[in-house]
């Protein structure tokens, strides 16, 4: 592929991305929450209990970035941290109560910011669309 195609194809990613996460902050589409604190929560629940070396692989972020995240989850009461008995230095991470009732209002809200996004594709170019995402990751 050509730096230049690379280059266009890099800059419509973002592009792509922050037009939706520009959506979705606009007319508080999402309360308290981002995609990251979503996809976060999600995988959290997921997981039932994960480390925090575990969640900076997932999210391809880096550990002090997780920190930072999670951070603002625990005081948002979103998320809790459980130090090890046997270790201290181990910490999970577990999805509380209220983790739950904002992710399951907010993925509906997520999902149709999505949905009007794809709308703009035809059947086919939506399948297609699909097909390559899942191809790539």
């Amino acid at each position: 592929m050509s730096k230049t195609l690379t280059d266009d194809l890099i800059s419509l990613i973002f592009n792509t991305g922050q037009v939706l996460r520009e959506k979705a902050r606009s007319n508080d589409h999402l309360n308290d929450c981002s995609f990251v604190h979503l996809r976060t929560l999600l995988y959290i629940k997921e997981q039932k209990e994960i480390s925090m070396r575990d969640l900076a692989h997932f999210l391809h972020i880096t550990p002090p970035s997780t920190t930072s995240l999670i951070n603002s989850l625990v005081r948002k009461g979103f998320v809790k941290r459980t130090s090890s008995k046997d270790d201290r230095r181990s910490i999970t991470l577990q999805i509380t109560n209220s983790g739950l009732e904002l992710l399951k209002n907010n993925l509906k809200r997520a999902a149709s910011i999505i949905e009007v996004a794809l709308n703009k594709l035809s059947k086919k170019e939506k399948m297609l669309f699909i097909s390559i995402l899942k191809k790539i990751s």
